[in-house]
């Protein structure tokens, strides 16, 4: 147990850390969203109420979460005069890891970030083993969407004529999505024993993750002329035959002016997937829109990822040893399972928004 003196340095450290949100302000905010939330007219307009609803959500969790803490350290002074050690290092574990994650929350402050995402994953260099390993991926930020709570939806998927897939788009939404997610976008390196090789060589895989805010059009007016849009319709590709592959329902727009391409097969029908891909490719206007602009160019920085392979943000080695390593931040384990195939991310993305904070 801690001394009387310690006591009193942690929670005036907590306390510290606590009192960067204004609480009074919050509560002020969630009142005011729910007094518009009243409104009829807002519930006649989708995205408004559904960013109100987001807003209004947000708040009410900073505000339980800073009150949870006050709470808690009333608690611990408690079990302090009781001299309860067991209750009183139950409490202290429980505060640690809720001022941690109050502190992690405050990197999510940027305009976008309480935004849903579309992800992209694409394979790259090596072959079948780039293509399995773009599948892996898509795998891993299912299972980090799981974790988190998040709805994650397919929304195109190419699949490879021998494993893997070509590329698949994810689109994700729940809180901070695109807060969470933003440094995900870059190249992704894969080191193994290749399960496609008789000969049981090492190789080494590449694919590349793609992150945009999915309601950016929303909120940035893009203009699309017809005479710039090629439309390519075709039948959807994946595995087993499903109804769906029997139509040519898939749908490829084409932006002529920036090459930027998006499809989507996941609807039944055609019209309902070139309105999905029409969405997608105003998202990614939007975003190359806002890049040319000096304030946002930090916050958006690399969401549409570049057709050139650059360095990797990440290194995965399975053989001859196993380690996750991230190159910007320096995070490392050697649980590449957690990582891979249960999605834990959580402590590598921290560790890249507080690296960040160096440069």
């Amino acid at each position: 147990m801690l001394t009387n003196k310690e006591l009193e340095e942690y929670t005036n450290f907590a306390k510290q850390i606590i009192s960067t949100v204004d609480l009074q302000v919050l509560i002020k905010n969630r009142q005011s969203i729910e007094i518009q939330l009243t409104n009829p007219e807002v519930w006649s307009d989708n995205n408004k109420a559904k960013d109100l609803n987001m807003q209004l959500a947000k708040f009410i969790n900073n505000i339980d979460s800073t009150q949870n803490i006050y709470s808690e350290l009333e608690n611990l002074q408690v079990a302090f005069e009781l001299s309860d050690l067991t209750e009183f290092d139950k409490i202290k574990t429980r505060l640690d890891l809720d001022l941690e994650t109050f502190q992690n929350k405050q990197f999510l402050n940027g305009p976008f970030d309480n935004q849903g995402v579309f992800l992209s994953v694409f394979a790259g260099a090596g072959g079948i083993d780039a293509q399995d390993w773009a599948s892996i991926l898509c795998s891993m930020y299912q299972a980090f969407a799981k974790n988190q709570g998040w709805e994650c939806r397919l929304v195109n998927l190419s699949a490879s004529e021998e494993a893997g897939i070509k590329s698949a788009t994810l689109e994700i939404t729940g809180e901070n999505v695109y807060g969470l997610l933003k440094e995900e976008a870059g190249v992704h390196r894969l080191v193994r024993i290749s399960p496609f090789n008789n000969a049981g060589t090492r190789e080494t895989s590449f694919a590349m993750i793609e992150i945009i805010p999915n309601n950016l059009s929303d909120k940035i007016e893009v203009k699309i002329n017809d005479k710039d849009l090629r439309i390519d319709t075709f039948m959807s590709g994946g595995k087993g035959g499903q109804g769906v592959n029997t139509t040519y329902s898939a749908v490829r727009v084409v932006h002529l002016p920036t090459n930027v391409s998006v499809q989507c097969q996941d609807e039944r029908s055609q019209i309902m997937n070139k309105a999905r891909a029409l969405t997608i490719l105003k998202n990614k206007l939007a975003v190359i829109e806002l890049q040319k602009q000096k304030e946002f160019e930090r916050e958006l920085k690399g969401a549409v990822v570049s057709n050139e392979w650059g360095s990797q943000i990440r290194n995965y080695v399975l053989h001859p040893y196993k380690l996750v390593k991230d190159t910007r931040s320096g995070w490392e384990t050697t649980d590449t399972s957690s990582i891979i195939e249960y999605g834990q991310l959580l402590p590598i993305i921290w560790s890249v928004k507080k690296s960040n904070l160096n440069k």
